[in-house]
């Protein structure tokens, strides 16, 4: 059934932001959460200073504010471990294409450098829709459909934890649709 991700590194993504533009707004966290090729686990959850305020209705969603990033890395001084970790990798993410993925890449142009390219990005929303599975389609609510416990909603490592998770039991759930190979 997940033998199509047997023998690559599997990372769920997830963003926390300043907002939802995916040119104009900057990363305060990010979280990469799976494993290697040979299944060693990856963990890699950071703060990021934006290097402007946060938006005070960006704090309410994902609870973090102006003093949780003072002192933090700015992206630039995370970038090259982000890229090392997302170079190759199978990326999981819940509207990653649209959301997660430009607003990353637009961080790294920002800074000069090429963005990592993975293997190829599987994103839940677009699989729980072409699948059809009612909506709502949001990650809470896939979540809860589901059975997965997301009590600590917007912290992006939570949300990447649940990400994986989702996927793993619609691909369980549907496994005639996850026959074909990732770049398919």
């Amino acid at each position: 059934m997940v033998d199509v991700l047997e023998g690559h590194k599997v990372l769920a993504f997830d963003l926390e932001t300043t907002g939802i533009s995916t040119n104009n707004d900057r990363i305060v966290q990010v979280a990469l959460i799976g494993a290697d090729a040979d299944g060693g686990p990856i963990h890699h959850d950071i703060l990021v200073n934006p290097q402007r305020p946060i938006p005070r209705d960006a704090s309410r969603i994902h609870g973090i504010y102006d003093q949780d990033v003072r002192g933090k890395p700015i992206f630039k001084e995370c970038a090259n471990e982000l890229s090392e970790l997302m170079e190759g990798a199978v990326i999981v993410g819940h509207n990653a294409r649209k959301f997660d993925m430009p607003l990353l890449q637009n961080e790294f142009y920002r800074c000069g450098i090429s963005p990592p390219k993975p293997l190829v990005v599987l994103d839940t929303l677009e699989a729980v829709r072409r699948l059809k599975i009612p909506r709502p389609h949001n990650l809470g609510a896939q979540c809860a459909r589901h059975g997965i416990d997301l009590s600590n909603a917007h912290d992006a490592a939570a949300d990447a934890a649940a990400c994986l998770l989702l996927l793993w039991k619609v691909m369980r759930d549907h496994p005639s649709s996850f026959r074909r190979s990732l770049q398919e």
